[in-house]
């Protein structure tokens, strides 16, 4: 009678694993195989950032260069972020012999300036794995909605199901002033898409092990779930907080009542945001906290807007013409037409973000008939102020 099989590794039996491999005499477990990939997972992120050499990678002025690329203007923000990011993951890396605490970022300005895009250019440079969550959708557990830990979930099928990836990734949580509490004093009904978002976030964003599901592309997947530490995941929060210049201002031209009085400047400066005016503004301080790096974007004016459509390397202008050209047709912008564009954008307070529907409404019925336009003989099609004010046909050039 021949020997049961075990495993040469750790020596359990069949019934004593879910899953015995056998060949040639020697077997291996399920365990031992998880025990394996998990090994083999951390030495390879080891590896790779060995061979890309972390000193090189990590450097802010690289980062910032990275970043100068693709986003136009918000200087101080770019160098801000570019050594908090750095900071994080060489705690990650570099196996300090202290404890060090993790600094999340909290980004706050107007809409279309470039908040999105600083975190996910960030996270491209990095190679890590990066989801962004609209903080609007989220509820606390056992309500309708996302509930916060799905963030994580997600998080682990952009890493490719890989723990140890998913561990070491970005969150971008945007919208997050739009779960800032109704006011000052709490109310008698649970707010559990707004304060109660904030509660629930807390230990997500500190540090903690939760459970999520495995997302598979099986037909029939089954339900299996897997432990995530978000200690070492970054968290970055981005909001307008459209009040809070207001509330600023009311806390730096507060200089007292009556002959004391002084006069209120009519300026304010943002650069000097406290804790305490987002907690004004209505978040909670416990939420406030964990987010102790703050990084404020501008407004972009005309000569940024004009900048964003033809400097960066992924321009949008240089994405349109990509379209025409794929017609063999030449797409051409004249100067004024491109301040056109950058002005409507202005106009609209859009900013970056609605260039594109600008241009792409302008070149609808155009881009509707390339066909035709190709089989005329067109070559070459210019766009005027006019194309773009007064919606007037292009020049077709043969």
């Amino acid at each position: 009678m021949s020997n049961p099989a075990l495993c040469n590794f750790c020596g359990k039996s069949r019934s004593e694993v879910h899953k015995l491999i056998v060949a040639n005499d020697a077997g291996i477990c399920n365990e031992c195989i998880e025990f394996c990939a998990d090994l083999l997972s951390r030495e390879r992120v080891k590896s790779t950032l060995s061979d890309a050499k972390i000193s090189k990678v990590l450097d802010p002025v690289r980062i910032k260069q990275h970043l100068d690329e693709y986003v136009i203007g918000q200087e101080s923000a770019k160098t801000a972020l570019a050594v908090a990011v750095v900071n994080h993951y060489k705690r990650i890396y570099l196996e300090p012999e202290i404890e060090i605490e993790k600094s999340n970022l909290l980004i706050f300005g107007p809409t279309g300036s470039g908040k999105t895009l600083l975190t996910k250019s960030i996270a491209r440079y990095l190679n890590v794995p990066f989801v962004i969550a609209d903080a609007t959708t989220l509820t606390q557990a056992g309500y309708v909605g996302d509930d916060v830990e799905s963030v994580i979930g997600r998080l682990l099928s952009a890493a490719d199901n890989d723990i140890e990836k998913c561990q070491h990734g970005i969150v971008f949580i945007d919208e997050i002033d739009k779960i800032g509490r109704k006011n000052e004093s709490s109310s008698l009904h649970r707010d559990v898409g707004g304060e109660g978002v904030q509660q629930a976030l807390l230990k997500l964003v500190e540090g903690t092990k939760c459970n999520v599901s495995v997302s598979t592309k099986k037909k029939h997947p089954s339900v299996d779930t897997v432990e995530i530490d978000t200690s070492n995941i970054l968290f970055i929060a981005g909001g307008m907080f459209d009040r809070l210049e207001q509330v600023v201002g009311e806390r730096q031209n507060h200089h007292g009542i009556g002959f004391t009085a002084t006069n209120k400047s009519a300026t304010v400066d943002m650069s000097g945001v406290l804790p305490e005016d987002f907690i004004k503004f209505g978040m909670i301080p416990e939420f406030v906290g964990r987010f102790p790096i703050v990084v404020g974007v501008d407004a972009l004016g005309l000569e940024d807007l004009t900048r964003v459509l033809l400097e960066p390397k992924n321009s949008l202008i240089q994405q349109v013409q990509w379209y025409f050209s794929a017609d063999d047709i030449e797409l051409e912008f004249d100067n004024n037409a491109i301040i056109a564009i950058a002005q409507t954008a202005l106009d609209r307070k859009i900013g970056a973000r609605g260039l594109k529907s600008i241009v792409e409404s302008t070149l609808m019925s155009t881009m509707y008939k390339l066909k035709d336009l190709k089989k005329s003989g067109i070559s070459k099609i210019r766009i005027t102020e006019a194309v773009i004010t007064n919606r007037q046909e292009p020049e077709y050039i043969k």
